[in-house]
């Protein structure tokens, strides 16, 4: 480990060298792995997308590339690099006039409704990332039967490709009773909370 300072001269100064602390330099082979070189080509994106939207999995999409080039030393990005692009994808796909209906119908079902609660998380684009949504009764039969609440992300049946994780619960009878839905754009901390 080496720690330098620079002057508002431009001049250079070692401050600390710990030579226990330290790591090989990086092989010529494992280049593609650096950050600054991992990219994802047009054509391999256009492969991941069109894979994508006929719903082949990320990964079976990802190790066809890696076959066809003989390895990741030559597709020049990584596993999470692809799962990446086709979550950005995904997201782009969600489109303006489908959120603001969506935004316009929870409207409506708030004048209706003075119990119903509704958020939509969106990114820096103004593109949709989450929303949920819970109605007056939702909230009355979670006051009475909250005790056991299940809450599952294992749908995506929608053209968005949108996690569906309703939320349910017991009642007295062992009966499910929908208490809200929600839908995620990706299964993180962030979106969960």
């Amino acid at each position: 480990m080496v720690r330098f300072s620079v002057s508002q001269d431009g001049i250079w100064a070692m401050n600390k060298a710990i030579e226990s602390h330290n790591h090989k330099l990086i092989r010529p082979d494992e280049k593609h792995l650096l950050r600054p070189s991992r990219s994802i080509s047009d054509e391999n994106a256009s492969v991941l997308k069109s894979m994508s939207e006929v719903w082949i999995r990320t990964i079976d999409a990802f190790t066809y590339l890696f076959d066809e080039v003989g390895g990741v030393g030559n597709l020049w990005f990584t596993k999470r690099d692809a799962y990446n692009y086709i979550q950005k994808e995904r997201r782009a796909k969600i489109e303006t006039r489908d959120t603001n209906s969506l935004i316009k119908l929870f409207k409506e079902w708030t004048i209706d409704d003075n119990m119903f609660v509704w958020v939509v998380q969106t990114d820096e684009d103004d593109c949709l990332l989450n929303f949920f949504w819970v109605d007056g009764l939702g909230r009355i039969d979670y006051d009475c039967f909250g005790d056991v609440v299940i809450f599952d992300t294992s749908y995506r049946l929608n053209k968005y490709n949108l996690v569906y994780a309703p939320i349910v619960e017991v009642n007295n009878h062992w009966q499910n009773i929908l208490l809200s839905m929600t839908f995620l754009s990706d299964e993180t901390i962030d979106s969960f909370t």
